[in-house]
């Protein structure tokens, strides 16, 4: 997987994502991006772009439960969600998803990275590859009262496909 392209993407998403008005007849806005195979603006502010992979939803979940809301609380477990995946390349019957989490402050410093957290040298069956979830409790080094944007990666490490998902959160 080319962390390249995928972080390619993640710019021009962020960039599409200020740019684009919201539909007041839909929670959720869907797009298509040219080289992209689409992008999904949800009201939560979770901003999601795939290219090669494709996914049926993704989303947003605090303490376990889907939310609209970015504000979060020390203690909480947040994650982004990407279910329905498809298009994983297969090798010997097998698939090899990579999953990072990158967290960044206002500054956009890192703050917490976490690189390659599905590692198998032996691969997943497809069935068990078509919901992936990048999750993280709010705590330290993250602070009360600051504001942070949370990047959950899925690649392929047979492709240069992948899915961005990234979202402000609010730590109150």
């Amino acid at each position: 997987m080319k962390n390249n392209t995928l972080i390619f993407v993640a710019i021009i998403l962020a960039m599409f994502a200020n740019s684009c008005t919201s539909n007041s007849d839909s929670k959720e806005q869907s797009v298509s991006i040219g080289f992209a195979k689409g992008a999904k603006i949800s009201s939560s502010g979770l901003k999601t772009v795939n290219d090669g992979l494709a996914f049926k939803e993704s989303y947003f979940i605090a303490d376990g439960v889907k939310t609209e809301s970015n504000e979060v609380q020390i203690g909480q477990k947040v994650a982004i969600v990407f279910d329905g995946i498809e298009g994983f390349k297969e090798k010997n019957g097998k698939v090899f998803p990579a999953l990072s989490i990158l967290v960044l402050d206002a500054k956009n410093q890192v703050v917490v990275t976490y690189d390659d957290l599905l590692k198998s040298e032996t691969g997943y069956d497809v069935k068990d590859a078509t919901m992936l979830t990048g999750s993280l409790t709010i705590g330290e080094p993250l602070k009360q009262g600051e504001t942070y944007t949370l990047t959950v990666t899925v690649g392929d490490k047979e492709s240069d496909s992948g899915i961005v998902g990234n979202i402000t959160l609010k730590v109150k």
